[in-house]
């Protein structure tokens, strides 16, 4: 059965599962442009971590777990893992709260107790990890039930985790913050079960040893809350240093998560990724001795970040420009990768605009205040690993759907009630412009229309349609050259609407230019010549309004806007996620799961308490490795 005939069953399952959120509809728009507006102002008026700050604080343990209910308990109940595991594994997902079918595959692939990928057998993680984005497109608690919750409960339910619950951490994205975190706070910050995995973090925000102890480097787990990428507030930062900071040893090796990879960010505005280096440098790299009044080295160093936010797979290494014998083979473990994975069930993205290199801070001594962010010339370097995906080409393969009206991921077919929204609006425009145009010629709207057939219509036609296209081409060739749209804060806004106004112009002198065209008899009744005049404006701006809005979107080579090249298409296809094992020895690997095609149709089965539980009609989907599993030593290179 299909998601729609699931939803049917609705109260056996215990949710209702979702359609995939259809960004472009003009409904879904507008609720999603309030709530952003709303999120903006909270976010400076009123900033829940503040209150996080009285939240019970002490320090996570993979070994043990609250009492249930209770979250000011110490930590007294047994996880049930086994001390100093051979092997660690942990998984990592991020953007995953949308429509039902890829959220509960990729639910469904993580709660499998073990998965076979070329060849590699690989464990379900200990550890899950929720790399922002748990629900879309706006979090609220029916949201969270239906959307992330459910699907992730009925997945695994408690039964099917023989020893123990999982541990499960999350981290807020933007989504998660558009109710000004309320949602995630309660969902993720009571120490309860969700299906076979258990919260345990207090905040919006974690910090869990994984391996090594108090006399013994090893790795930690570390989850950063920037807060719609404002600042990182001060209740957190003295969690870090109290839970982090002053329990780090030399040769400790931190995986960071951060809500967006502020490192692609920054390499068009600096001050992108400022408050996530403040943080590596002041709170991981080094700790302000207060005694002496500088700082000292930490020994500690992040080897892994990781984030989603963009909905692709990509990665980054780090690397020396020109040979450089310290720094190795390309395949050196002692390299630190920069790693986005936002594939765990929304919309696919393309990642033809990821920079081929990046230049990040590089770490400063461990003395006095920190030298600016970035200064020309310096810095650790960061090339883009050949595994991305998509590529460039099927980047462009993808995005070209938009505007292909035999595609079922056309613009208008995609997104219900944006044709229909902009066919009315070119009515609404035709009918002003025409009784403009009547008025002026002291002629009602028909008389008007009929009398230019006497004249010469085709001279008129050519004007209509060939001017928008003309001013178009000039403000695309021209605007460039003048300065116009290269920076977004100064004039790209206004260039940018200035190029989809006169895409619709162009679409509205289309319909006009029809109308003009037709040989309308002078014996039919003024409505019936009014309501055919009508109509097919609708149809062409329907049509053809639609097409030039996704041409608009395709012409526009960055920014919000070109995001909507995907985000319009709502693809469900191309999941994935990451599995990450640390061995005995400390090296982490990561095997990044690629999901080509997800499951579609579903049969009923049951939990062990008697509910309804999806089970793929065809078995769980096959699996690859968008890339060769990636190895990072624990310690890198010098600083």
């Amino acid at each position: 059965m299909k998601r729609s005939e699931l939803g049917q069953h609705s109260n056996g399952l215990g949710f209702t599962p979702r359609d995939a959120v259809r960004w472009l509809a003009p409904a879904q728009l507008g609720r999603t442009a309030v709530r952003v507006v709303l999120a903006s102002v909270f976010a400076d008026f009123g900033d829940k971590r503040e209150l996080e700050g009285g939240f019970p604080r002490y320090e996570l343990d993979l070994d043990r777990l609250p009492v249930p209910g209770q979250p000011a308990q110490p930590v007294v109940r047994d996880l049930g893992l086994p001390g100093s595991p051979a092997a660690l594994w942990l998984d990592f997902t991020a953007d995953l709260g949308d429509g039902f079918d890829p959220t509960y595959t990729v639910a469904s692939l993580l709660a499998e107790k073990s998965l076979v990928v070329e060849g590699h057998v690989l464990p379900r993680g200990k550890v899950l990890v929720l790399g922002g984005d748990e629900v879309y497109p706006v979090a609220s608690p029916a949201a969270y039930e239906d959307r992330m919750v459910g699907p992730y409960r009925t997945a695994l339910p408690g039964g099917r985790s023989p020893g123990g619950a999982g541990v499960l951490l999350a981290l807020p994205g933007n989504h998660d913050w558009y109710d000004g975190l309320t949602s995630f706070i309660r969902l993720f910050t009571r120490q309860r079960n969700i299906g076979g995995w258990r919260t345990i973090q207090t905040r919006s925000y974690f910090a869990l040893r994984l391996t090594g102890g108090d006399d013994a480097p090893g790795w930690w787990l570390v989850g950063l809350d920037s807060q719609l990428g404002q600042y990182i507030d001060e209740p957190q930062l003295d969690y870090f240093y109290n839970t982090v900071t002053a329990r780090l040893l030399p040769g400790d090796a931190i995986i960071l998560c951060v809500a967006a990879p502020y490192w692609v960010q920054g390499a068009e505005d600096a001050d992108a990724f400022r408050q996530v280096h403040f943080f590596e440098q002041d709170y991981l790299r080094r700790r302000f001795n207060r005694r002496a009044g500088t700082f000292e080295a930490t020994g500690a160093a992040v080897r892994l970040w990781l984030t989603g936010d963009l909905h692709h797979y990509s990665r980054y290494e780090e690397t020396t420009h020109g040979p450089n014998p310290e720094d190795g083979p390309a395949s050196d473990p002692r390299r630190t990768q920069l790693i986005t994975c936002g594939l765990g069930g929304a919309f696919l993205a393309d990642a033809q605009a990821l920079p081929a290199e990046l230049t990040l801070p590089a770490a400063v001594p461990s003395v006095a205040s920190p030298p600016p962010v970035r200064a020309p010339g310096t810095g650790r370097h960061f090339v883009l690993a050949p595994g991305t995906f998509p590529g460039r080409a099927e980047s462009r393969r993808l995005r070209g759907r938009l505007a292909n009206p035999l595609s079922p991921f056309w613009l208008p077919v995609r997104n219900p009630g944006f044709g229909s929204a902009l066919g009315t609006a070119h009515v609404v425009a035709a009918l002003t412009l025409w009784t403009v145009f009547s008025a002026f010629r002291g002629l009602s709207f028909v008389e008007s229309l009929l009398s230019l057939r006497a004249g010469n219509t085709g001279l008129l036609v050519l004007a209509i349609t060939a001017v928008p296209l003309l001013l178009l081409l000039l403000l695309s060739t021209l605007g460039p050259a003048l300065g116009l749209g290269r920076e977004p804060q100064e004039n790209g806004a206004g260039f940018t609407v200035s190029r989809g106004a006169l895409w619709q112009l162009s679409a509205l002198a289309a319909g006009i230019a029809v109308v003009l065209l037709i040989p309308w008899p002078g014996d039919w009744p003024p409505f019936l010549s009014l309501g055919l005049v009508l109509a097919i404006i609708y149809v062409v701006g329907f049509a053809a309004g639609s097409e030039a809005f996704a041409f608009f979107i395709l012409g526009t080579p960055s920014g919000e806007v070109a995001a909507w090249a995907m985000s319009g298409q709502a693809i469900e296809d191309h999941k994935g996620f990451l599995r990450i094992r640390i061995a005995a020895d400390g090296t982490l690997t990561v095997y990044p799961v690629a999901v080509d095609r997800i499951c579609r149709d579903w049969t009923l089965g049951t939990t062990g308490d008697g509910g309804l539980r999806p089970v793929p009609a065809g078995g769980l989907p096959p699996l690859r490795l968008f890339e060769p599993p990636v190895t990072i030593a624990r310690e890198g290179f010098p600083p």
